[in-house]
C-alpha cells in the first residue's frame, strides 16, 4: 500500500512532467510590428526594410522581397499582404493589423544620404570606413565592387561620409574633406552592389489561372538588385497566376495570387441545414473560390447547379438550389 506522502510525491512528479512536456511542445508565435512609412533606395524592397520591431532573425527578413519601387516613386502595401509573406517563411506570427497601408517611398540620392562627421581619414582606412557605411543600408551578404573613383585625399582636419543611390544596384559614396570648417575636397567612389538569390523561373509555358507548383519552375541564381520584377522564392509556392508566363521567364510575384480554397473543377462537399438537419452532397466547383466567396457548384448526384459560400474547411454551404 502506498502511503499518503508517497502518493503526493508521485502525483507531483507526474504534474511536473506534464508541465515540462506542454512547455516544450508549445511554440510561441513570432512577433513583428510593421513601420507606417519606409524610405529606401530605388529597386527591390526587402521585408527587413518594413519591420520596426521583431524577434524574427534578420537573415530571414532579408530574403523576402516585398516590392519593386523605382527611384522617385512610391507605393502602398497592405499589412495583410506583408503578414501573408511572413507566414510562409516563419509560420505563426503575431502582428498588429489595421487597414492603414505601409507607404514605401524610393527617394533620389539626396533624400537617402546618411552623413557622419568624424576627424581625419587616411588611405589605409578608406575601404573599411566605406564598407561600414554601405552595410548600414544593405544586407550583410551584399557584395560591393568598386567601378570607379575620383578625387584624392588632401590635407584636412575633418571629413564626412554620405551614401547615395538612384538604384540599389549602383550606390556611390561621397567623402567630403574639410579644414577649419571649409570644404577643401571630395572623393567620389562608384560601386556595383550584388545580392545573389535563387529565384523561380518558368520551366514551361504557364497559362493564366494555373496553379504554379515546385515542378513548374526551376531556380536560377540572380542579383536581385538588378531586377525590375518581384522575384518568387521556393517558400512562396504554390500560387496562382494572373498572366501567361513564357518558358524561361522569371516569375513575377506581382502577377500571382494566393491559391483559392476551392479551385475550379475540384470535388468538394456541399451542405445545407434544413429544419435543424444537415444534408450534404458531393459537388464539383464550377469556379475558383476564396473563403467567404459565393461560387457555383454542380451537384454530382442530380446534375443541378447550385450556389454556396466557401468555408474555411474547404466545404461549401449551400445558399440556394435550382
Amino acid at each position: 500500500m502506498l502511503n499518503h506522502s508517497s502518493i503526493v510525491s508521485k502525483l507531483t512528479k507526474v504534474f511536473i512532467v506534464f508541465i515540462i512536456l506542454n512547455t516544450v511542445s508549445y511554440v510561441y508565435p513570432a512577433f513583428a510590428i510593421f513601420k507606417s512609412n519606409v524610405t529606401t533606395f530605388g529597386g527591390p524592397v526587402l521585408m527587413s526594410d518594413m519591420i520596426d520591431e521583431t524577434d524574427i532573425p534578420n537573415e530571414i527578413l532579408e530574403k523576402i522581397v516585398v516590392a519593386y519601387v523605382p527611384s522617385n516613386s512610391s507605393i502602398s502595401l497592405s499589412k495583410k499582404y506583408l503578414l501573408n509573406l511572413l507566414k510562409k517563411r516563419v509560420g505563426l506570427v503575431d502582428v498588429p493589423i489595421d487597414d492603414v497601408p505601409v507607404v514605401i517611398e524610393a527617394r533620389s540620392e539626396k533624400g537617402t544620404s546618411s552623413e557622419t562627421k568624424v576627424n581625419i581619414i587616411s588611405d589605409d582606412k578608406i575601404d573599411e570606413i566605406i564598407l561600414e557605411r554601405l552595410y548600414e543600408h544593405y544586407p550583410g551578404d551584399t557584395i560591393f565592387t568598386l567601378k570607379s573613383s575620383s578625387g584624392k585625399i588632401i590635407e584636412h582636419d575633418s571629413y564626412s561620409v554620405s551614401v547615395h543611390a538612384y538604384s540599389k544596384s549602383s550606390p556611390f559614396v561621397r567623402i567630403t574633406l574639410t579644414k577649419n570648417g571649409r570644404t577643401v575636397g571630395y572623393l567620389v567612389l562608384q560601386y556595383s552592389a550584388s545580392l545573389l538569390r535563387k529565384v523561380a523561373v518558368a520551366n514551361r509555358k504557364i497559362e493564366k489561372g494555373e496553379i504554379i507548383g515546385i515542378n513548374d519552375v526551376k531556380y536560377e541564381e540572380v542579383n536581385i538588385y538588378s531586377l525590375t520584377k518581384v522575384p518568387v522564392f521556393e517558400e512562396d509556392l504554390p500560387m496562382m497566376t494572373t498572366k501567361v508566363f513564357s518558358k524561361d521567364e522569371l516569375i513575377d510575384m506581382r502577377y500571382l495570387s494566393e491559391v483559392p480554397m476551392i479551385v475550379k473543377g475540384q470535388i468538394t462537399k456541399a451542405y445545407s441545414n434544413i429544419g435543424g438537419i444537415s444534408v450534404s452532397v458531393i459537388a464539383q466547383a464550377l469556379e475558383n473560390g476564396y473563403v467567404g466567396n459565393v461560387i457555383r457548384i454542380k451537384n454530382l448526384d442530380s446534375g443541378s447547379i447550385i450556389s454556396g459560400i466557401v468555408k474555411e474547411d474547404g466545404t461549401v454551404k449551400v445558399l440556394e438550389g435550382k
